[in-house]
């Protein structure tokens, strides 16, 4: 590799990072108002923002083929299932620490190995398997049921990384045609739709100025992280810039600690640990028969 591709791969690599610490900030904003408001009012007011933020984002850069697919019936399918994730998701933190959740939510690649084997027919190597449990290990460790720790709401999180996981599987078989930039865009505008139509039908809560504050904050800190993920691509290779989406992890340990005060205990630190290496590990394709 030369010289500029290298600084290009470590632009995207940090691009990558960039989006994981803004995703994470924002996750810190829907948790600060999660117990107080209707979970599909503050998706459906996130969403609004986000919405703008992408329009905005696709607006100035421009980018080749911006809405190409984006009407495409997997494209769809992909939104309402990060949808159902997010609502999931959001749930799970009014109730659990937010690295508990999104520890939890990144064990993605341990449930899209298995899926590819059972749905796509794939070959799965021994260490992958290997690297399943060990992961799933760490997120036994996290949910405590040994303990009086357990929460239930960590099914939640778990669901989230099942959704996330099939979002990821129909993802897959989408034609190459599909830009990013539509996704992104179907995603928010999705969200933000079919939210707020359920947040208006169950009847809208009042919100203070603080409120929409935040979550106007967090819809343009997703849309910006949205753009960096794209950015991050675009500079360098998925194996480059693909392992940096584990950085959240670390980004949701000290958002929780310094915003909440959730200090994690051994159990925590040790299954998230687990859910990262194994992730990690898959994601890079150690193990993966030739």
């Amino acid at each position: 590799m030369s010289d500029p591709a290298r600084r290009q791969a470590r632009l995207g690599m940090a691009s990558m990072t960039l989006a994981m610490a803004l995703f994470s900030i924002n996750d810190a904003f829907v948790k600060a108002v999660a117990s107080d408001l209707p979970v599909a009012q503050i998706m459906g007011v996130r969403g609004v923002f986000a919405t703008l933020g992408v329009l905005a984002y696709l607006a100035i850069a421009r980018p080749a083929g911006a809405f190409a697919g984006l009407m495409h019936p997997l494209v769809t399918v992909r939104s309402l299932a990060e949808t159902l994730a997010i609502v999931c998701l959001i749930m799970a933190f009014a109730r659990i620490p937010i690295g508990d959740a999104t520890a939890i939510s990144q064990s993605v690649p341990l449930v899209l190995l298995p899926a590819a084997a059972i749905f796509l027919k794939e070959k799965i190597a021994p260490v992958q398997w290997l690297l399943v449990v060990l992961g799933f290990l760490g997120v036994v460790l996290i949910a405590k049921p040994f303990s009086g720790g357990f929460d239930p709401a960590i099914g939640l999180a778990i669901i989230t990384a099942i959704l996330f996981a099939f979002r990821d599987l129909t993802a897959r078989q989408m034609p190459a045609t599909v830009s990013s930039s539509a996704v992104t865009l179907s995603t928010v505008a999705v969200v933000m739709i079919a939210a707020g139509t359920f947040a208006l039908v169950r009847g809208l809560v009042p919100m203070t100025a603080t409120q929409i504050g935040m979550l106007a904050i967090a819809g343009l800190l997703l849309a910006w992280g949205q753009a960096a993920v794209i950015l991050a691509f675009r500079l360098a290779s998925v194996a480059d810039a693909g392992p940096f989406n584990y950085t959240k992890t670390a980004f949701a340990l000290v958002v929780g600690i310094v915003a909440f005060g959730e200090w994690p205990d051994l159990f925590s630190i040790t299954g998230g640990v687990l859910v990262v290496v194994s992730g990690l590990a898959i994601a890079l394709g150690l193990g993966r028969r030739a």
